[in-house]
């Protein structure tokens, strides 16, 4: 989407990706979530979905710090933009023991969280580019908002879809259904 992203348009990608999302948690036995290996770091999908709630909870955290007129550290203190792979993969580290259960319910807080501020943000604060020095010259709140919802939402949803392709294709998944 180019231009302005305001708050209705906002909201409207959030709960569409995350309905899209919860259909493919749906398909997956919780067994199943921390399963299987679903990218080339080795991540299950329980660990997709921790990496979503701990980036939701970031994203969170700048927002409340900026509304306060603070001045958080996106994406974490010590770590640059480009230096979010070191950082993915320490959250990795942090969250793959977490159960399932736990994973599931920080995935759920996180997107209440963040639809919870992206109702209540006043709209000149949530829209407009570079409103807090934290959001950069380009970016919204909004932005920040989407990237660590709605983006995030399509990027897991590509992992669960393969693999609940992978286990269609397996010749005893019609007896697991």
């Amino acid at each position: 989407m180019k231009g302005r992203l305001d708050r209705a348009q906002l909201l409207a990608e959030i709960d569409a990706e995350y309905a899209a999302l919860n259909r493919l948690i749906e398909q997956v036995p919780a067994q199943d979530l921390a399963a299987s290996s679903v990218n080339s770091a080795g991540w299950s999908l329980k660990d997709v979905l921790a990496h979503i709630a701990d980036w939701a909870q970031r994203s969170s955290g700048w927002c409340r710090a900026g509304l306060r007129g603070e001045r958080p550290q996106p994406p974490a203190p010590g770590f640059k933009w480009n230096e979010t792979p070191r950082l993915n993969r320490e959250i990795f580290l942090r969250r793959r023991g977490h159960t399932a259960s736990r994973v599931l319910r920080d995935f759920r807080t996180g997107h209440d969280d963040l639809v919870q501020l992206a109702r209540v943000i006043d709209e000149a604060d949530l829209c407009e580019p570079h409103r807090f020095a934290w959001t950069g010259p380009t970016w919204s709140v909004a932005k920040h908002i989407r990237a660590n919802t709605a983006a995030h939402y399509r990027w897991a949803g590509k992992h669960f879809r393969k693999w609940v392709r992978s286990v269609a294709t397996r010749p005893h998944s019609r007896s697991r259904k």
